[in-house]
């Protein structure tokens, strides 16, 4: 693969398949660096803010699992993971909704706004727009998974320029709030839209066949291979794969996962012929 800043480089003469990209929509799952390093997350939401101004329609949606368990670490609450879930108690989840709704949804909307893109921040309960439905697993205490997505409130938004983003934290029908993983919320917002593609920005370079070995990154898998491999995947990575498998079952058109420590990587996956990470097709 050519270096980042030979990619930026061919990112000028994209510009005619920007242009026709006008009207469509993108759902970008924000993690990682992304949200950790400061220089980063300012490139992050310019490379949003720079797809919006050429017309395409994007959501964001965003975790904080690191910036959650150091908050909880701060409370004197061991973070508890299970199958890749946060175990999830009252106690817990007031930490989960400060971190997520209270801080980074609000410096997301805030960047984004800054950087030409006027953004709303947005969390499930909001206009009844996510409707979990807690897990079977006890354990897990409020933990939920994606029971409907609204997806008329996001289109209204999307129509009138805003950019929505969307916090992980939903209610379950009998108005209990629950953690939702971000990917998965991701995945359901993406096929509620019939968004043409959905991007995870994280931190790893991308979808390893063996994840001990670096040379076995992969640049493209079909769906079929993708399904083969979720049991052998790691915990981070798991949640990931199952919400691409499923949006792409769903007719979402690609999935991309990516670094996002590398300086404008969402722009150089989309708009340039040789990605930077894994492109996921059905």
């Amino acid at each position: 693969m050519r270096d980042a800043a030979a990619k930026t480089a061919t990112l000028v003469e994209a510009l005619p398949y920007i242009r026709s990209w006008r009207g469509r929509t993108v759902v970008v799952k924000v993690g990682g660096a992304a949200l950790d390093d400061e220089v980063l997350a300012a490139l992050v939401a310019e490379d949003i803010a720079l797809l919006t101004l050429v017309g395409i329609k994007v959501v964001v949606v965003h975790g904080g699992g690191p910036q959650v368990s150091a908050e909880m670490d701060r409370a004197g609450i061991e973070p508890r993971f299970v199958g890749g879930l946060r175990v999830t108690d009252d106690d817990s989840l007031r930490i989960v909704r400060q971190v997520l709704v209270g801080t980074i949804n609000g410096d997301l909307v805030g960047r984004l706004t800054a950087a030409g893109a006027p953004a709303v921040g947005l969390n499930g309960s909001d206009g009844n727009l996510i409707v979990a439905a807690r897990t079977a697993d006890d354990q897990l205490g409020r933990v939920g998974s994606v029971g409907s997505v609204r997806p008329d409130l996001l289109h209204a938004l999307l129509t009138e320029g805003y950019t929505p983003v969307v916090a992980s934290v939903a209610p379950s029908v009998d108005g209990e709030l629950l953690n939702v993983n971000a990917d998965s919320v991701a995945g359901a917002v993406a096929v509620a839209l019939e968004a043409e593609k959905l991007v995870f920005l994280t931190n790893v370079d991308g979808l390893y066949r063996d994840l001990g070995d670096r040379d076995s990154l992969l640049s493209e898998v079909k769906l079929a291979e993708l399904q083969d491999m979720i049991p052998s995947l790691s915990e981070g990575m798991r949640p990931k794969a199952e919400a691409a498998a499923g949006a792409l079952q769903a007719d979402v058109g690609k999935v991309h996962i990516l670094d996002g420590r590398v300086a404008h990587a969402l722009l150089l996956e989309i708009f340039t012929d040789e990605g930077i990470g894994t492109q996921v097709l059905p």
